[in-house]
């Protein structure tokens, strides 16, 4: 999120999975259907990137997309987003008063979350089902069908092992971008901001990883892992150039 003349806009942002390349991004002042169609059609159509598989955070616009633009793909929901989504409904908007059944509900949607095989997140699932009428004494059906939407694309990961059960590689990177960005308090044009984020993302796709977790990322940044010969490149030089 950044803000323009005190307007909130939002950054659209892909990353590989495999090289953490930052593939497509586009600044938006709102994050509707228009505006996400648009940011996939790009994505596959323009820069043509090989989808083999999409994880996202909950935002509804992502999954409606995905199943016209990106068909057969499949498509996890990020757990880590999903549970705190939980939990945070329980502290701050469950009005239900049934404090067990709402710890009870919480628990189960943290085992469907975390767990490593698709059949307890069915068995977690099917314990909830059994119990419809006392959650729909407890207030708690409504927050029970959102669980029922959000399921298929919750265990995904268990159908293709490509698949992450979160899209923490996504989040890192954003971390990095607003840390960078931490001491802006806004812009005053939508060109410079563009400018400047476009800039700052140049700057993490030819910057090469010196503490990366992942075997085999050190000393090479996202571009070189993607296979682009980045040692004859002048970063700042290209970045003005597109």
């Amino acid at each position: 999120m950044f803000w323009i003349k005190g307007v909130e806009w939002f950054l659209l942002i892909a990353v590989d999975l495999g090289s953490q390349d930052i593939v497509h991004w586009d600044l938006v002042p709102v994050e509707d259907g228009i505006n996400v169609a648009w940011f996939f059609f790009v994505t596959k159509c323009c820069i043509g990137y090989p989808f083999e598989g999409l994880i996202s955070d909950l935002l509804p616009e992502f999954y409606g997309t995905s199943r016209w633009l990106l068909p057969g793909k499949p498509h996890q929901f990020c757990t880590y987003h999903a549970y705190r989504a939980t939990e945070y409904y329980f502290k701050y908007h469950y009005r239900g008063g049934d404090k067990l059944w709402a710890e009870r509900f919480l628990v189960i949607t943290r085992i469907i979350c975390r767990c490593n095989i698709v059949e307890t997140a069915m068995r977690a699932l099917e314990y909830l089902e059994r119990h419809q009428n006392e959650l729909r004494k407890a207030g708690l059906s409504k927050r029970l069908n959102v669980l029922r939407r959000r399921f298929p694309n919750l265990i995904e990961r268990f159908r293709d092992p490509n698949l992450r059960p979160d899209n923490n590689i996504v989040e890192n990177v954003i971390k990095q971008l607003n840390q960078k960005f931490k001491k802006v308090s806004g812009f005053e044009s939508y060109q410079t901001a563009y400018n400047s984020i476009s800039l700052l993302i140049m700057r993490y796709r030819f910057h090469k990883f010196n503490c990366s977790r992942m075997p085999g990322n050190n000393g090479k940044s996202p571009l070189d892992l993607a296979g682009v010969d980045t040692s004859k490149i002048n970063w700042v030089r290209f970045s003005q150039k597109r």
